[in-house]
């Protein structure tokens, strides 16, 4: 188990990728646990090349539909698969504010890919992945956080999510599947 970031940047490169080009990692765990932050963190020490983070909430079709079989398919076969191949890939971000997708943009080249979110783990993915890095938080704190950073109005909307992330992880066994598991308060 990795001690400092330095550490896990160090384990995550032990072993060439899986598709000779790029490092694909994920980067799971429940709202509020440090995934943004951890990103982030990783980006700014990369030493190898160019970084570039596909967030989960960019490409969620809004609350209801965040976690359902349009994201899986999105990330299969918009994301994951070409850029596994070695080939451009193309993503619609999100509008929050209008609930609409935007136009397609290609992702930029890079020699690691961080995909930071719920979600970003779940089984389809997996064989596309380099390494999974799981974060735990406890629910409350994690709410806190998130309300924290995000705004209290979204409490009743973050209570719901925080059900359907559970009910994600479980169906998905996203934790155990993790290749690197941490507490939510190591990074932060």
């Amino acid at each position: 188990m990795a001690k400092s970031l330095d550490e896990l940047l160090q384990l995550i490169t032990k072993q060439p990728p899986l598709n000779k080009k790029s490092y694909l990692i994920s980067i799971d765990g429940p709202a509020g646990a440090g995934k943004t932050t951890l990103a982030a963190r990783i980006s700014s020490s990369w030493k190898q090349g160019k970084v570039h983070t596909i967030h989960m909430d960019d490409i969620y079709d809004g609350w209801e539909n965040a976690l359902t079989e349009t994201l899986t398919r999105t990330l299969e076969n918009q994301i994951l698969r070409p850029l596994h191949l070695g080939k451009r890939a193309s993503l619609r971000k999100f509008n929050w504010l209008t609930s609409s997708f935007g136009d397609f943009y290609q992702i930029p080249d890079a020699n690691l890919y961080l995909f930071e979110g719920v979600g970003s783990a779940q089984k389809v993915t997996r064989k596309y992945l380099d390494q999974i890095i799981w974060i735990d938080i406890d629910q409350e704190v994690g709410l806190q956080r998130v309300l924290r950073r995000d705004g209290d109005y979204l409490e009743n909307e973050m209570r719901i999510w925080q059900q359907r992330e559970l009910s994600h992880f479980e169906l998905e066994n996203t934790r155990d599947c993790a290749t690197f598991r941490f507490d939510g308060n190591f990074f932060i």
